[in-house]
């Protein structure tokens, strides 16, 4: 589960940190930008050593002996199933994000690293509880995970350039970005919320039993941390943002601040998603 956790927060990193990169580049300096490629570039080689990791880790797990982790023929049933698809597109995606990270020149492989980034954050998503629903239900959950995971992946691939950038003294520069990012985060936030429980309602169904189980009160503990994170981020956007707007330089520590928490909230969501992904499943499909 650790490792399944820090497999999300890398790739979501690197990912997300390219959405990021490419989307306040009119806003940031030529520091803020290579300061987010080296970030994204150590993220995205962090997530590929994690990748690797997890398939003997889980070959271990499927032999229930240590000695499995290095059994080539678990290896070999791992890399043929849907998991190995989904960790081949991972693989493909992060591979295509450092190569871009490394050109100094890199402009003209924006389409290319941009859907290396969408494969790396839809990937966690061809895999797991969703796949056994059937029919139509199937096809809307696949579409309603990818559009949550590409809503995480910006919300979290987000939050350390922020903090990075509020390390300056430039507060107008810090304003215009928390402005931007806060305008497109409502967004993402109402994407969050029609997917997010769009998904709970497909794997749960209208059960009483259901929504009272193990797997469904995970769910809500982690809704409640989401709570959580959207509280942070409602304070930055209506609190923080207009006090930086108007040159106060107490707000960027604040901010700072407040994004160092929301970083550690985001941590605490990625492990409840790895504990609940690996521990249980929707008692409708178990």
């Amino acid at each position: 589960m650790l490792a399944k956790t820090l497999t999300y927060g890398a790739c979501f990193a690197a990912s997300g940190g390219v959405f990021f990169s490419f989307l306040f580049r009119r806003w940031s300096d030529a520091a803020d930008l290579a300061g987010s490629r080296r970030f994204i570039g150590k993220a995205a080689l962090f997530a590929l050593m994690l990748t690797a990791i997890r398939i003997f880790i889980s070959s271990g797990m499927l032999s229930d002996d240590w000695r499995g982790m290095f059994d080539v023929q678990i290896l070999r049933m791992q890399l043929i199933s849907s998991e190995g698809t989904a960790l081949g597109l991972r693989v493909l995606g992060l591979l295509l994000i450092w190569g871009w990270v490394g050109r100094r020149t890199s402009d003209q492989f924006t389409v290319l690293v941009s859907t290396g980034s969408v494969l790396v954050s839809a990937s966690f998503g061809l895999v797991g509880h969703v796949h056994e629903l059937n029919g139509l239900r199937a096809v809307a959950a696949q579409c309603l995970i990818v559009l949550h995971l590409l809503a995480v992946a910006f919300w979290l691939g987000a939050l350390w350039p922020l903090y990075q950038i509020c390390d300056e003294s430039n507060t107008l520069k810090i304003a215009r970005i928390a402005v931007r990012f806060g305008q497109l985060a409502a967004y993402v936030v109402a994407l969050l919320f029609f997917a997010g429980l769009s998904l709970l309602w497909l794997l749960l169904g209208f059960s009483a039993g259901a929504w009272q189980s193990d797997y469904a009160q995970l769910m809500m503990v982690k809704l409640v941390a989401v709570c959580m994170l959207l509280g942070l981020a409602a304070l930055n956007k209506w609190r923080l943002t207009p006090a930086l707007q108007r040159g106060e330089s107490s707000a960027v520590v604040r901010l700072r601040r407040s994004i160092a928490a929301e970083v550690v909230v985001a941590g605490l969501i990625l492990l409840m998603t790895a504990c609940f992904t690996t521990l249980t499943g929707p008692p409708m499909l178990a």
